[in-house]
């Protein structure tokens, strides 16, 4: 078995974790896990030792099941209700009447080097496009002609004791990560096509403690955000609108739950106060879209993205939030599709959903050093090459 990859999708609630191999050119899953997180609460890492023991379980159970291969690669994806993603622009003069590697290798370095932020780090740099003079966007301007090349990028970081403390705990117990990926670029790599991304549309993913979202449009993303709330937000809001116990606000939310309801479909033998509920669940879910539609509004899309809104995530799943989407963003709205991949049946178990997108991600865009448990993660890593490849 050949290039065996670990991939860890970190949760407050839940570390899930896949190992796939590739044995002929067909991948296969060679093991799966959902751990319960002890340790970490709200992205915070509140008891290492506890955290690092919940990793340990999974890779002690992990080496069990192959039987003597090693793990080449370990690559963790992750969503952070502080996160922060920064757009980034620089520019150079063009020494020469024609753009060549030198040009390009100079703003990748200065976009590494000024992306930085107080308490934060820097998990991934993105490149989106260069500009030539001020006019012509391209994607690979080489040996173009132009006075003035200009580099916009997309920069991910999520708090530095986060960071510090996830590497610290692989390292813990003797392994190393070769990358850490924000779910949502590699949500945005397998959820949307080529026409999404062309015609306009903006993806959102809901999850427990945030949100988090892409907008494209000509081929090019317009902007990502991070909305810190999510369905767990929904969930205290019931707790405390209806004065239940937080385990029946959830049971409630799953069972009862809809952010639209029509008075005329309510039914009379409830016990549950179907109206009020639905007002609690809906208010939550118009504070995160309308939160994102002032982006829209920012970059002047508000209404203008003719492919619409694709919902994706765990939140996704309540009664008509789609139509709530439709309503407040003027767009069409559809669920996005959990099964794209074709691993097996963990291509249908939507737990996995992140794990699996940020293993195909890891496949196109990153590099790692092979030398089982034995990888040095670096950030930055070959910038220009990564830029090149995501071009």
């Amino acid at each position: 078995m050949r290039n065996i990859k670990a991939v860890f999708d970190i949760g407050n609630d839940s570390i899930k974790a896949i190992v796939i191999g590739n044995d002929e050119g067909k991948e296969i899953v060679l093991a799966k896990q959902i751990e319960s997180t002890q340790g970490l609460r709200k992205g915070k890492i509140l008891d290492s030792e506890n955290f690092a023991s919940s990793i340990n379980r999974i890779l002690e159970n992990f080496i069990k099941k192959l039987w003597g291969d090693f793990i080449d690669e370990i690559f963790v994806s992750i969503s952070h209700p502080e996160a922060i993603i920064q757009r980034v622009v620089e520019q150079k003069r063009v020494m020469r009447d024609e753009i060549n590697d030198d040009d390009v290798e100079h703003l990748s370095r200065v976009i590494s080097e000024i992306s930085h932020k107080n308490n934060y780090e820097t998990i991934k740099i993105v490149p989106v496009h260069r500009i030539i003079d001020e006019t012509k966007k391209e994607k690979d301007p080489i040996g173009m002609k132009g006075k003035k090349l200009e580099l916009v990028a997309d920069v991910f970081m999520i708090p530095k004791n986060l960071y510090n403390g996830l590497i610290d705990s692989f390292e813990r117990i003797g392994v190393k990560i070769s990358d850490i990926i924000p779910n949502i670029i590699a949500a945005s790599e397998i959820a949307l096509d080529y026409d999404h991304k062309d015609l306009g549309t903006i993806l959102i993913d809901i999850w427990k403690n945030q949100t988090s979202y892409v907008i494209y449009e000509d081929g090019y993303t317009l902007g990502y955000g991070v909305v810190p709330i999510g369905g767990e937000d929904v969930t205290k809001d019931i707790s405390i609108g209806m004065q239940i116990d937080i385990k029946e606000a959830e049971n409630i939310k799953k069972t009862h739950g809809s952010a639209i309801v029509y008075k005329e479909k309510i039914s009379g033998d409830s016990h549950i106060d179907t109206l009020f509920l639905s007002d609690i669940i809906n208010a939550r879910y118009e504070e995160i879209f309308n939160k994102i539609n002032k982006h829209l509004q920012n970059v002047e899309k508000e209404g203008r993205l003719a492919g619409g809104v694709i919902l994706i995530g765990g939140g996704v799943k309540m009664n008509n939030v789609d139509i709530l989407a439709k309503d407040i963003f003027k767009l069409a709205t559809f669920y996005g599709k959990d099964n794209l991949l074709n691993l097996w049946d963990i291509s249908s178990n939507t737990l996995f959903t992140n794990v699996l997108w940020s293993y195909v991600w890891s496949n196109k865009y990153t590099e790692g050093r092979k030398s089982s448990f034995k990888i040095n993660f670096d950030v930055v890593g070959n910038i220009t090459k990564f830029f090149k490849e995501l071009f």
